[in-house]
């Protein structure tokens, strides 16, 4: 006798198979995939069959990506920040409901004027002064209805714009405030024009959801009861006939919004893409003028424009579907109902004005109908927009796990003690068990084995060790990309190190607070960067309190007194966007001058130079002898001739310290620096 095989057996044998079936089917469609490829094909074949496979795939993962996410968790956050006009809702949601019924109501009021008009007009003695008195006051009834529910949809519309905006406001507050907690890596990796899309697009969408959708949707939702609810008391035999219209209608509700869901998730992606070419282009004009890219960026946007068009267009033409094919079936469904409600009428089931009433809500009342399932697009549009705006909420902010911050000591009778006025000298305050102690703040800076990477797998800095003690300037000279920005950044916390330590007056920096750290620092890019106010705002920049004697000295430090006097307002001559109204070496000496005016102990100039002539260099290097004494400053320069008088300077290649020494001992050793200082190899 056979043993029967056991539980576990059974299930083996049907993992097995459904493995092989598997291996077979994947190894049937390699096969269909090998055959659909020509034997004989040439390069061109190839190379077109392999660029519609790769746009195939793009498609399909695009597809992926458009997907809709939790719309019931995006509906409850939303919810949130409607959570604080809990009365004004409650407000509005009973006065919606007060309009609609009292409209709907009102509209009944004709039966009673149909049939005292047919009444009459059928009687043989009638009594007109009667007939019209009773006419009037039905009418009466009807106008007082009607204005009421104006009244009533003029105050909710009111109600729900002010939430509306209030609500987008908190929104956009939330959304900007939490921008700026955010590391620099967040913005690295998107464009500019993508994230205010963010703000302008996706928050209108929102906003049009509060304010005109959701009162939209309570009122076409009580309609809709109230509408089939007479129906059905008016005559329920009737209302079976139209059944299948409803069905029909709730059935072209679903296909048409599943649809129409994924494609606005996509448009609002492509609208983000189009704002941030937009945004990168109208930057970069003068370069694409320069270089006469003008057709070249023409194209570009035309194929971003173009990819938004086409997405909006059959968005637009599936969800457009849903207002004819509703009329169609409204129609059909109408002159079915007029010939049966005749017959029932003339039967005697019916009274003519009972019949004149249905008819009117047959016909309209596929329109609430209608009016939801258009709220539920924009509905799904809106929640598609507020998912991209809690996408960056939810965006981890940059963490700070320091405790060490920085405060002004004075000397009293007492000793010493912290000042809350702009008074004494800086110190780090460092809790302790045995109460906090203060270290003096002097720019002794000290890198330690460091290594660091942006992308995981290629290290832009590899073991770099570099001490700066107080009062000393050290310079980095190298390649582009060998790492001398990426030494400050650190330095500065805007990234955190691989490995390594980085420590500030014997203090490791991950242990002080970033914006304590950031304090102690001035800093002088190459990108020149101002706003929109005045000269002496921009200047203030650096030191918010600072008066104006201060804000003048720091100018002549910086050599830029003089073109200021020369300018018709002086000081106060309003600096357009991104100073587009002075020249970039202007705004180079202006934001050198923020710099000076902060008297921070720790100096850095990235390419501060850069953007001005050999003559006015040597002028700002004069001034900024001054700012540098008993400073402690890092230069990158490309220009070695300002880092000459440096105390130290670093060579990097590829992330690495190749030569360390001043400027003399380094010609002497006739190395990377030699060559570069001497023009027999240049830097990239």
């Amino acid at each position: 006798m056979s043993k029967l095989p056991t539980e576990n057996e059974m299930e083996k044998d049907i993992v097995k198979k459904e493995k092989t079936k598997k291996k077979l089917f994947s190894s049937k469609k390699a096969k269909e995939e090998k055959k659909t490829i020509p034997e004989n094909e040439t390069a061109e074949e190839k190379e077109k069959r392999e660029k519609a496979e790769e746009e195939k795939k793009k498609k399909a993962d695009a597809k992926k990506k458009t997907k809709p996410k939790d719309m019931k968790q995006a509906t409850k956050r939303l919810l949130n920040y409607l959570k604080d006009f809990k009365g004004l809702i409650v407000i509005v949601c009973i006065s919606v409901v007060l309009t609609t019924v009292t409209g709907f109501v009102a509209s009944l009021a004709m039966m009673p004027v149909i049939n005292t008009i047919a009444e009459t007009v059928v009687a043989e003695n009638p009594d007109v002064s009667a007939a019209l008195a009773n006419i009037s006051k039905w009418l009466i009834v009807m106008a007082v209805g009607f204005i009421f529910s104006s009244t009533l949809n003029l105050i909710y519309t009111r109600i729900m714009l002010y939430v509306s905006s209030k609500t987008l406001a908190n929104m956009r507050r939330d959304l900007f405030n939490h921008i700026q907690t955010l590391p620099l890596s967040f913005f690295d990796s998107r464009k500019t024009g993508e994230i205010m899309s963010r703000f302008t697009n996706d928050i209108s969408r929102v906003s049009d959801l509060v304010s005109n959708t959701l009162p939209t949707l309570i009122t076409s939702t009580i309609s809709a009861v109230l509408t089939i609810g007479f129906m059905i008391i008016a005559s329920w035999k009737l209302t079976l006939t139209i059944t299948v219209a409803v069905v029909l209608m709730f059935m072209t509700v679903i296909l048409i919004t599943k649809k129409c869901s994924p494609l606005f998730k996509e448009q609002q992606k492509a609208i983000g893409e189009v704002n941030g070419y937009i945004e990168e282009y109208i930057r970069g004009i003068k370069n694409v003028k320069l270089f006469c890219h003008e057709e070249r960026t023409k194209d570009g946007f035309s194929e971003l424009n173009e990819k938004y068009r086409k997405i909006g267009v059959r968005a637009n033409i599936i969800g457009g579907f849903m207002s004819p094919l509703m009329s169609m079936i409204t129609r059909v469904n109408y002159a079915i109902v007029v010939i049966l409600g005749a017959r029932i009428v003339m039967g005697g089931g019916m009274d003519i004005g009972t019949l004149t009433a249905y008819l009117d809500k047959s016909k309209s009342y596929g329109t609430p109908i209608a009016q939801i399932a258009s709220c539920y697009s924009t509905l799904v549009s809106a929640m598609a927009g507020a998912e991209r705006v809690f996408e960056i909420l939810d965006t981890p902010s940059e963490t700070d796990e320091g405790k060490v911050t920085l405060v002004r000591l004075i000397k009293n009778a007492l000793g010493e003690e912290e000042e809350s006025k702009n008074e004494g000298d800086f110190a780090w305050k460092v809790p302790a068990e045995d109460g906090n102690k203060y270290v003096p703040l002097k720019g002794d800076i000290k890198v330690k084995d460091v290594t660091f990477s942006y992308v995981e797998g290629t290290e832009v800095l590899k073991n770099v060790s570099v001490t700066a003690e107080s009062g000393t300037k050290v310079a980095f000279v190298g390649s582009t990309g060998a790492g001398k920005t990426t030494i400050t950044n650190l330095i500065n916390r805007f990234y955190e190190t691989d490995n390594g330590t980085i420590i500030y007056d014997g203090i490791d920096i991950k242990d002080i607070k970033k914006a304590d750290l950031r304090k102690s620092m001035a800093m002088v890019l190459q990108d020149t960067r101002l706003f929109v106010g005045t000269i002496a705002e921009n200047i203030r920049y650096g030191k918010l309190d600072a008066t104006d004697e201060e804000v003048i000295e720091a100018a002549k430090i910086a050599n830029a007194h003089s073109f200021i006097e020369r300018l018709p307002d002086g000081y106060e001559t309003e600096v357009r966007s991104d100073g587009n109204n002075i020249s970039m070496g202007q705004a180079q000496l202006i934001n050198i001058a923020r710099a000076a005016i902060a008297k921070a102990p720790v100096l850095i100039l990235d390419e501060a130079t850069s953007s001005v002539d050999t003559r006015t260099e040597r002028l700002i290097e004069v001034g900024m002898d001054s700012i540098m004494e008993e400073r402690t400053v890092f230069v990158i320069a490309h220009r070695l001739s300002t880092v000459r008088n440096s105390e130290r300077i670093i060579v990097l290649e590829k992330g690495e310290i190749i030569e360390e020494g001043n400027h003399q001992s380094l010609i002497d050793l006739g190395g990377k620096y030699y060559q570069l200082y001497t023009g027999t190899f240049e830097m990239k």
